[in-house]
């Protein structure tokens, strides 16, 4: 166990590790320390001298506290036992307010064109600490404007307060040293290195933790004002590291997806594909209503019709032994907890296993990229949709059978089927022609939709409530972010109406709570096989976030 100190923080006492800043110390009082260099994902550089408050340390010896004789920065500072910190002091407060006039000396007043209006940083400590009419009266000094950085930021030189966050990211996240400040005093600029074209996964990560509009994204520029942006905590889906994030959005609208801390999965970061996966939502093919093919032509029967039709097939097969479920690797535990008992246990199938829905993204790193492009599999394996008894009738061994004839009845959950005929759909096609009757629940249409039987329209990841478990185990929730499409239907509530359409009573769970609760118990019977962390977080609620860390 480590060594703790306990320290006194404008009056109330907090216990802290040995070695705990001074800023860290006051975040677990929910006192907020204004900085600007200092950022919990990079090393202390103590450069903005933002954060300095009152420290007084304690003397032994003497037996008494001396009077910090100048203010100390609290983000190089480390807590000591019997320490007296004080923020609000007229000293402290006055130096800031220097701090701040010295940044705004040659800061341009471009707020109502700057992306970070709303969110910035330096407005929010302004209006706290300084709020005084400037007194420079000669021509600002001029920087670098509109500079590109690579493909995806733009980096505006008199903007930039020379915090050093982004030129650490670069050095020390992804050790890649794009970045680098040049020129000393008030003609410092952040420039790209000689050798480097900032084309890497995480370079959006520049302008979250830039806490001004120095750095912004090209994707994000003019688009939206911060104030109109709803917040929504939700996963990154882009592989099976599971990154989570906040997804802004206006109405039905999805304006841009932030990085959301969580220690054991992504820290601070995300990575440049998953920021963009809300654009396979945008003028996607969804179906629309439920389609059943009679005669090869396509109908809409709507909803209890086509829950029944389907119902009546599963439960036919459940005595003949000739069905097949195949699930997707971006199905929630929730669901996949459903699917599984369906299928595996109620109807008693033997063919069952999961697809991989997405083959293609970027390659595996060291940092967060894992080589699954989907971020469920783990999850979806472990919530129950595991091959069956029957020896070798795994996913592969589904597919030799449906070849062969010897399916009836193909469940088929979500896109991507046709990933493991290499992308062929002819193939695929040829193959499953010999499956009597098959079945698609799916966000949107894919090279299976047009062979199905029945399609069955569902929600996309924007547009449900669930939780996935990561390559490590590790559990993360996502939240309803766009409003529902009252013509599809969730994948949960689905799973439990065919359930009921095939004859059981009820599904293993009637909500989320309960199936998560079924899958809590569930793995602490297995704890000595399955080594998850199966914890469900309470996440908190984001209202605002600087640098891309939430703040609350």
């Amino acid at each position: 166990m480590s060594e703790e100190v306990t320290l006194t923080i404008d009056g109330t006492e907090v216990t802290v590790p040995k070695g705990t800043k001074v800023i860290d110390a006051a975040k677990k009082l929910g006192k907020r320390i204004p900085h600007f260099c200092y950022h919990p994902g990079l090393p202390v550089d103590g450069n903005c001298r933002m954060c300095i408050a009152d420290v007084r340390t304690w003397n032994a010896r003497a037996e008494k506290h001396f009077p910090a004789r100048r203010p100390a920065v609290t983000c190089w500072t480390d807590a000591e036992e019997n320490m007296q910190v004080f923020t609000e002091t007229d000293m402290v407060l006055k130096a800031r307010a220097s701090v701040m006039e010295f940044l705004l000396v040659n800061h341009p007043i471009d707020c109502p064109i700057c992306d970070k209006a709303g969110e910035c940083m330096l407005q929010d400590y302004y209006m706290r600490h300084d709020r005084k009419r400037s007194e420079l009266r000669d021509e600002k000094v001029h920087k670098p404007r509109l500079v590109p950085f690579g493909e995806r930021i733009v980096y505006n030189g008199e903007r930039c307060i020379l915090c050093s966050r982004c030129t650490r990211f670069t050095s020390h996240v992804t050790k890649t040293f794009d970045l680098g400040i040049v020129n000393r005093g008030d003609r410092a600029i952040v420039e790209l290195t000689k050798t480097s074209k900032f084309d890497h996964a995480y370079t959006d990560n520049v302008a979250d933790v830039c806490p001004v509009g120095a750095l912004t994204k090209t994707d994000f520029r003019f688009k939206k004002r911060v104030w109109y942006l709803k917040h929504t905590e939700s996963v990154c889906g882009g592989c099976s590291r599971n990154c989570n994030t906040v997804v802004d959005h206006d109405g039905q609208d999805i304006i841009r997806v932030m990085p959301r801390e969580r220690a054991a999965i992504n820290q601070h970061w995300m990575c440049n594909e998953g920021r963009d996966l809300y654009k396979t939502l945008q003028n996607v093919d969804r179906p629309a209503a439920p389609v059943v093919r009679v005669d090869g032509e396509a109908t809409d029967p709507g909803w209890k019709a086509a829950l029944a039709l389907v119902g009546e097939k599963l439960a036919e097969q459940k005595k003949a032994g000739r069905m097949a479920g195949i699930a997707s690797t971006w199905m929630s535990n929730e669901e996949a907890l459903l699917f599984g008992d369906l299928l595996g246990k109620k109807l008693k199938c033997g063919r069952l296993d999961v697809k991989t829905d997405v083959a293609d993204g970027y390659p595996a790193d060291d940092l967060l990229h894992t080589d699954d492009h989907n971020p469920n599999r783990r999850g979806v394996a472990e919530s129950g949709v595991v091959p069956g008894k029957k020896e070798g009738r795994d996913l592969a061994g589904i597919l030799e059978d449906c070849a062969a004839g010897e399916v009836d009845v193909l469940v088929v959950w979500g896109p991507g089927l046709v990933n493991h005929w290499g992308g062929d759909a002819a193939a695929m096609g040829e193959a499953l022609a010999n499956v009597g009757f098959v079945v698609q629940a799916t966000w949107k249409h894919d090279e299976l939709s047009p062979l199905a039987h029945v399609v069955l329209p569902t929600r996309s990841w924007a547009e449900k409530s669930g939780t996935w478990t990561n390559v490590d185990g590790h559990q993360s929730q996502f939240r309803k972010a766009l409003r529902i499409d009252r013509r599809v239907r969730d994948d949960f509530e689905l799973l439990a109406q065919l359930t009921v359409a095939s004859g059981i009573k009820k599904p293993v769970a009637d909500s989320l709570k309960a199936a998560r609760k079924k899958l809590k118990a569930d793995a602490e019977e297995a704890a000595e096989v399955l080594d998850g962390d199966f914890s469900f977080p309470k996440n908190q609620t984001m209202y605002r976030h600087h640098g891309g860390v939430l703040e609350v």
